[in-house]
């Protein structure tokens, strides 16, 4: 069995070449980039230029790359993009008219095209034979969806999706699709891209993949507290008998010590409402069940130095399946890629 596995975050694209026959401290990987940052990069590029730019595409991941189509409008200079684009900056496109990006499926003359999308499968293929190495036939995605459903905070549908997923059973294999959910646009695109591209889909969310990836350190005892600090969201989770029994997600900026601290206790305790993290600004609450006791506390993610310090955290295990802990997602995305049939 071979197969790339691609975790794509706000910050970085971590990607990783499993072999069966190549243990995973020497697998081929690389940290690259994520395609939000590289298209923001674009957009700058463009705007330093003093040029107009034609976004097209399918929908992705925003921050870096919404923030700079915001920089280039208020430069005054003019942005177009294709409707499918154009959702990267909001689902509501009467919404990004009101930005003053112009919605539009060919690109004006002498505009910049900046092509849109989470995963660029040519930029993959090149990179790997730079050094020789061939891309296989099997990829397995991962990025964080917001979903989308008329008149609906994103942030809700977006929870309630994994909630749901702990409902039907919350093991590795609930958390995986071969054909998302309709609302669930941007992993939508994501298995667009692979079919067009020859693959069969295979599509995660981030924040599971990470916390079943880092479930997979030696030294992870169950039930466990498994917490994975992204650049963008910090998701916690319960995990007993391989499978997930509670979870909330908020987002990375609004965390400090005190308030990681007040939502892992309440979490763990079974008090916490989804209605007090939504307000909160965060995504939300799920508790099914949790244990008497939690016996072991990992967290992983970019952002986790931020918290080692914390006096929540203290005793808590940094995990780094693997050997390291970037490719943690992408081994999480590895076993459920082991359990599709199950799909």
């Amino acid at each position: 069995m071979t197969l790339v596995a691609v975790d794509v975050g706000a910050g970085t694209q971590d990607i990783l070449l499993y072999q069966e026959e190549v243990p995973i401290e020497g697998s081929t990987k690389m940290v690259l980039p994520s395609q939000t940052m590289i298209v923001g990069k674009r957009i700058s590029r463009a705007r330093m230029a003093g040029r107009d730019i034609f976004l097209q595409g399918p929908i992705m991941g925003g921050g870096a790359s919404t923030m700079a189509v915001r920089w280039h409008l208020a430069a005054g200079l003019r942005v177009f993009a294709t409707p499918t684009a154009a959702a990267t900056i909001n689902n509501d496109l009467e919404q990004v008219e009101a930005l003053g990006i112009v919605i539009e499926e060919d690109a004006p003359a002498t505009t910049e095209v900046i092509q849109t999308g989470d995963i660029d499968i040519s930029a993959l293929r090149r990179a790997f034979q730079l050094f020789d190495v061939s891309l296989p036939k099997d990829i397995a995605v991962a990025v964080q969806d917001h979903g989308y459903s008329p008149g609906r905070p994103n942030r809700q549908v977006r929870f309630e999706h994994l909630a749901a997923a702990i409902r039907s059973g919350g093991k590795l294999e609930d958390f995986a699709y071969k054909e998302p959910s309709r609302e669930m646009t941007r992993m939508l695109a994501v298995r667009d891209t692979l079919a067009k591209e020859g693959f069969e889909p295979f599509i995660m969310d981030t924040g599971p993949a990470a916390i079943f990836g880092a479930a997979l350190d030696p030294r992870m005892q169950e039930p466990a507290l498994i917490i994975n600090f992204g650049n963008s969201h910090t998701i916690a989770a319960i995990m007993s008998e391989d499978r997930v029994t509670a979870i909330f997600e908020h987002h990375t900026s609004g965390m400090n010590g005190d308030k990681i601290r007040e939502l892992i206790e309440k979490l763990c305790l079974g008090t916490l409402e989804e209605d007090e993290v939504f307000e909160d600004g965060g995504h939300g609450s799920y508790i099914e069940s949790v244990p008497d006791r939690v016996r072991s506390v990992l967290i992983t993610g970019p952002r986790r130095e931020s918290f080692l310090s914390c006096e929540a955290l203290k005793g808590a295990v940094a995990a780094a399946p693997g050997g390291d802990m970037m490719i943690t997602g992408c081994l999480g995305l590895i076993k459920s890629w082991k359990r599709r049939a199950d799909l």
